[in-house]
């Protein structure tokens, strides 16, 4: 079964310490969080995950951190038991023209190739302007065919959606490059973050769109919640009402 995580950077706006964070978290029925990459993980962000039980499913980097300073990342990952590293994001000027996509999509390569060879595993983060058009095609389906095949994606439903592009094909035609997905809700039109459930997001559909996909992981992330711990607990709820629905025939 697909399992669930929740993307700490919800909790970005609530005061407490990483370890905290993770509590939280532990406190609903996920099986995992992602985590960003700010320091060394504290004694305290360490101590909580083993006590709580619970999975990092990914360790969230910016690109800096992958130019200036992977061995930090790779210690970090050490320590959190994580074997998944996700570039969080690239701005539009990585994607600016079909030259630049593909450019892009040679970093991310080397990105994976250097990684590998601590064991651990790439995935890219995708957000709205991947999903723009590059002649005939759209960025995104220009980075896919561009990337090495060990290169893996974070599909962000939510700003797939605010593009007008159908977010759940995407997810069906791409699965076998599309390792976890972001159960991001929002209003399309206006793109505002919404908690799960509330806005535009065929939350039921993606979900199992996902799980049919042989998707490893449903993570929840809100990027603006006016109450980070509510919006934490409502998201982890309807993760795991979702998550368990069968899957297609």
């Amino acid at each position: 079964m697909v399992k669930t995580a929740i993307q700490l950077y919800t909790l970005d706006g609530f005061a407490v310490s990483e370890g905290t964070k993770v509590r939280i978290a532990a406190e609903t029925d996920v099986d995992g969080v992602e985590m960003v990459h700010y320091d060394a993980p504290s004694a305290e962000t360490v101590a909580a995950l083993d006590e709580t039980g619970l999975t990092v499913a990914g360790l969230s980097v910016a690109a800096a951190d992958l130019d200036e300073s992977i061995e930090a990342v790779v210690t970090a990952c050490e320590r959190l038991d994580c074997g998944t590293v996700v570039l969080g994001f690239l701005g539009p000027e990585h994607y600016r023209s079909e030259a630049a996509t593909r450019e892009t999509a040679r970093a991310l390569s080397a990105y994976s190739a250097a990684l590998a060879e601590h064991g651990l595993r790439f995935l890219y983060h995708t957000h709205r302007h991947e999903f723009e058009a590059t002649g005939d095609r759209s960025r995104f389906e220009l980075l896919i065919e561009a990337t090495d095949p060990s290169v893996g994606i974070e599909f962000d439903l939510g700003w797939a959606g605010v593009t007008g592009v159908d977010p759940y094909d995407l997810l069906a035609e791409h699965g076998d490059r599309i390792e976890r997905v972001h159960l991001k809700d929002m209003d399309f039109a206006t793109e505002t973050f919404v908690n799960l459930g509330d806005g535009d997001l065929d939350v039921e559909r993606g979900a199992k769109t996902a799980t049919d996909a042989g998707v490893e992981w449903l993570i929840y992330e809100h990027e603006d919640p006016s109450d980070p711990v509510e919006s934490v607990v409502t998201g982890a709820s309807k993760l795991r009402q979702f998550a368990s629905t069968p899957v297609s025939n």
